[in-house]
């Protein structure tokens, strides 16, 4: 029988290869379709599919006995109803209920079985006759439709699913470690238990982060303000905990970095600008990076490779980058710093360091202009001081090297500097005497 078993599966996956550039075909279809109909709703966020890889129908046939139940492999192929998968992604679970009405109000012309097709593309089908959201083996609930796909050479079956942001992170979670885990556990109990407080504690940040949209799009400024500085405040309080238990683990005793956690979830989120849905975005994906460095394992005592090929555009970034390139393996402070920010950004080190390089550089021209724009100077002497006291900062950085030296606030401090340097002068005209006031007051 054992031998008819697998005779069985590798039937299936030769069918599975010959159909799957038809099934591409189809998959594609379906995403461009439904990316069509729902890219311009606010709460949409993406679409996502897949042809069901072999290794996935090999295992979905023994897990659940599917030899028995289709006489052939070609048979069961016909029937699977997730033999290709699309995800309409949307960003709150508040979110999902509105797609599937939209679903349903796009659906309208009904067939026989329960299907309904579309005036749009009437080659595509969905069954309306599950109760939506339909109750999952896990106990949770999710809005999951059979569709089909039909043209001139068949009708090929989809499955298609709506999910949250949240959502999809539980979804992946609950499938690698309860759905997908072969190993006998003693404690399958307690991790179904412990998985349910993690899915309580999702739907709780799915409900604060809604909260947080709908306030940033009420128009209340000062409101608005205030609460992306207190989400700032959690990100950076979070970071800092997760890194600070894995310190302490590592090399036995806790220190203080506060001031770095800080400085990375300010730049990353200057980085933005205002752009509140690309505020909401960004918090999303931090946190869902913080949650997912807590699985891992961080070697903290392990040397971070600087760039070799950095390209810098200016004496600036060249000095600036060239200091880092000393301290990010001597100073633990910038090397903790380069750590945190390498796990949280996305990319190449060589592009997360000119990124960062090159925002520095223009956060403080810029606001070198704004603190000179107002001074009586010709335009080759505001060049000039302009000049001196971008110099003079990179003088100040490789004497002192502060990691403070990315925050707004100590461009604030800049300006500051400026301003006092100017009032302390006697000529506002003698470029000298500006330059000897800036140096005296930069370098304390």
């Amino acid at each position: 029988m054992n031998l008819d078993v697998f005779k069985y599966i590798e039937e299936a996956g030769q069918i599975l290869a010959e159909k799957e550039e038809k099934l591409s075909q189809i998959e594609e279809a379906l995403s461009n379709f439904f990316t069509d109909a729902f890219s311009a709703k606010d709460h949409f966020i993406n679409v996502r599919s897949r042809i069901k890889g072999l290794d996935s129908l090999k295992e979905k046939i023994l897990r659940h006995n599917l030899y028995n139940e289709f006489e052939t492999p070609e048979k069961l192929l016909n029937e699977l109803s997730d033999l290709i998968g699309v995800r309409i992604e949307c960003r709150f679970i508040a979110d999902e209920k509105q797609i599937y009405r939209e679903i349903c109000n796009l659906f309208r012309i009904r067939q026989e079985n329960e299907f309904r097709t579309s005036f749009i593309n009437n080659n595509i089908f969905l069954n309306f006759a599950e109760i939506q959201p339909m109750r999952q083996k896990n106990g949770f609930e999710i809005y999951k439709l059979d569709g089909k796909y039909v043209d001139e050479s068949g009708s090929y079956n989809f499955e298609l699913q709506i999910k949250s942001l949240v959502n999809v992170f539980w979804g992946d979670i609950d499938h690698k470690i309860l759905y997908k885990n072969f190993n006998y556990m003693l404690s399958e109990k307690f991790l179904v238990d412990i998985m349910g407080s993690i899915k309580e504690n999702l739907e709780m940040i799915d409900r604060e982060l809604m909260v947080l949209y709908n306030h940033l799009n009420e128009g209340s400024t000062n409101h608005a303000e205030n609460t992306k500085k207190e989400i700032l405040r959690i990100l950076s309080k979070n970071l800092h905990d997760l890194y600070s238990i894995k310190l302490k683990k590592d090399i036995g005793f806790p220190i203080e970095f506060k001031t770095s956690c800080d400085t990375i979830i300010a730049y990353l989120f200057m980085k933005i600008g205002h752009d509140d849905k690309l505020f909401v975005n960004e918090f999303m994906r931090i946190m869902n990076r913080i949650r997912f460095l807590e699985t891992k394992y961080i070697d903290f005592r392990a040397y971070i490779e600087y760039p070799e090929t950095m390209y810098y555009s200016d004496k600036f970034t060249k000095s600036i980058g060239k200091r880092w390139e000393t301290l990010i393996n001597s100073d633990f402070g910038w090397n903790l710093f380069f750590r945190m920010l390498f796990d949280l950004e996305e990319g190449s080190k060589e592009d997360i360091v000119s990124e960062l390089l090159l925002f520095i550089r223009n956060r403080y021209h810029e606001a070198i202009h704004i603190a000179l724009s107002n001074r009586d100077l010709s335009d080759k002497d505001r060049s000039d001081v302009h000049d001196f006291i971008m110099n003079e900062l990179c003088i100040s950085f490789n004497k002192i090297s502060p990691v403070e030296f990315v925050t707004e606030a100590h461009i604030n401090t800049l300006i500051k500097t400026i301003q006092k340097s100017f009032m302390e002068i006697v000529d506002g005209w003698d470029v000298k005497e500006i330059k000897e006031a800036l140096a005296q007051n930069m370098r304390n």
